[in-house]
């Protein structure tokens, strides 16, 4: 009877052992799915953004018309030749 009795406590023990264990693990899991699929996001969102930055490095490379936008623009730089005229805000 007592050989019994211990047999079923040892086997109760250690289900609740593992079932613990498991939830723990579970958990851990659950974290670690989310984490990633953040990460995930994180990579697309910055691979889209290297791609936007590998255009503009084409364009620099290749477009003279950007180039001189971007001179203008950016630096406020003029032709040869060209006049500018400053107007002050009243």
């Amino acid at each position: 009877m007592h050989k019994k009795l211990f047999r079923t406590l040892l086997i109760l023990i250690l289900l609740i052992s593992f079932g613990f264990l498991f939830s723990r693990e579970s958990s851990k899991l659950h974290f670690l799915k989310k984490e990633n699929k953040k990460i995930e996001e994180s990579i697309k969102e910055l691979e889209a953004e290297n791609e936007d930055y590998n255009i503009q490095i084409n364009a620099i490379k290749n477009d003279k018309k950007f180039i001189e936008k971007v001179l203008r623009k950016e630096l406020g730089m003029i032709k040869e030749g060209e006049k500018v005229y400053k107007f002050e805000d009243k």
